[in-house]
C-alpha cells in the first residue's frame, strides 16, 4: 500500500534515497548532486512529498519557495535559462506568512514500476492538500510553476493550472500557473 510522507516525517536517509530515485529515473545530466539535495534541504525543509510502499521510496515531489530575484527571472519571457540543480539555497525562499509564496516544482520523480494510475494521483492528491494546508495556515501561494522534461511532467503541472509560457534550454517546457488559477484549483480540485 502507498503511503504520502512529508520531508519533515520522513527517514533519516530519505535524502540519499531521493538521490538513488533521481539515478534510475533521470539521465545523468539532469541527475544533479547529492549534495545540493542536503544544502537546498537545509535551507527550507518543508519541500518534499515521498511516496512509499513500504519501506521504498517509490517516488517523490520536490518543489522549493523561490526568492524574488528567481521568481523574476523564470517569470521573464526573455530568460530561457533551465533552471534546476543550481539552483542554490539562497536563492530559495523562507515560507512567508500572510505574503504570496511562489513555488517551482523541482521534480517529480517515479520509479518505472509505479507509473500512472495510483501513485501519480496520490502524489497529486498530497500535494493539493499540502498546499491547501499552507494557504489555511497564512501561507498564500502566489503561483506554481515549473520545467517539464517529458509529458508526464507537463500532465502534472497542468493538472495544477500550469499553462505553457516558454520553451526553455534543452527543448523543456515551462509552465506557470498565477494566483486566480492556484484558487481554482485548491477551491475545485485538480484539473483533467
Amino acid at each position: 500500500m502507498l503511503i504520502c510522507k512529508t520531508g519533515l516525517n520522513a527517514p533519516v536517509d530519505f535524502l540519499e534515497q531521493v538521490y538513488a530515485v533521481d539515478k534510475q529515473v533521470y539521465p545523468p545530466s539532469l541527475c544533479g548532486e547529492l549534495h545540493n539535495l542536503v544544502i537546498r534541504y537545509e535551507r527550507c525543509p518543508d519541500t518534499y512529498l515521498l511516496l512509499y510502499d513500504g519501506e521504498t521510496l517509490a517516488g517523490y515531489l520536490c518543489f522549493l519557495p523561490l526568492g524574488d530575484a528567481l521568481y523574476a527571472q523564470m517569470t521573464d519571457p526573455a530568460d530561457h535559462a533551465m533552471r534546476d540543480d543550481d539552483i542554490a539555497p539562497a536563492e530559495m525562499e523562507s515560507w512567508r506568512k500572510g505574503e504570496f509564496n511562489h513555488l517551482f516544482i523541482l521534480s517529480v520523480a517515479l520509479l518505472p514500476a509505479y507509473r500512472g494510475g495510483e501513485a501519480i494521483r496520490l502524489l497529486g492528491d498530497s500535494f493539493l492538500q499540502f498546499l491547501r494546508e499552507k494557504e489555511a495556515a497564512g501561507y498564500p501561494i502566489g503561483s506554481l510553476c515549473g520545467s517539464a522534461i517529458s509529458d508526464g511532467g507537463a500532465n502534472f503541472l497542468k493538472r495544477f493550472g500550469g499553462v505553457f509560457q516558454k520553451e526553455v534550454d534543452g527543448g523543456y517546457r515551462y509552465h506557470l500557473a498565477d494566483r486566480k488559477r492556484i484558487e481554482d484549483v485548491l477551491q475545485h480540485g485538480l484539473l483533467l
